[in-house]
């Protein structure tokens, strides 16, 4: 609250995209039913793992997807609050002045079907996919442009 109330006041907030998040965490359901339905299908269980060391490999590797398949939903708390002299990302407060210049920047990588957005500053590039409206919301607080 100090930090909130030195920052100036609130121009503008960003919050999660739930809708996105929900998205991605149920392609990657679909996609891992695939996976799983294609290697039951290809190799049908007749009975338990050989041993104990092939029992726990699997047992890694199912815990390896699901760790995959649900990582978006933790980003359902993100938040970006704009003030006057500063940002809150997440919890966390950082002076406009510290932060230098802002820009965004998307990145696709070749291994994935969607583009990561980040919100770049000289001190810290703030992973901000999973955020909804926040270019739009930080052009509006600074510019007053859409």
């Amino acid at each position: 609250m100090e930090g909130q109330k030195r920052a100036g006041r609130k121009l503008a907030e960003a919050r999660a995209d739930k809708g996105k998040i929900l998205l991605r965490v149920s392609l990657r359901i679909l996609l891992a039913g695939v996976v799983i339905l294609a290697g039951i299908r290809g190799n049908p269980p007749n009975s338990g793992p050989v041993s104990f060391l092939s029992g726990l490999l699997a047992g890694l590797i199912v815990l390896g997807a699901a760790a995959w398949v649900f990582f978006p939903l933790l980003h359902c708390r993100d938040f970006l609050d704009f003030y006057e002299d500063g940002i809150v990302f997440c919890g966390r407060s950082w002076g406009l002045e510290d932060l230098g210049e802002i820009s965004f920047m998307e990145v696709k990588s070749s291994y994935s079907l969607f583009a990561r957005v980040y919100m770049c500053t000289e001190v810290r590039d703030f992973n901000v996919t999973y955020i909804k409206d926040g270019k739009r919301n930080f052009n509006n607080a600074y510019f007053n442009d859409i």
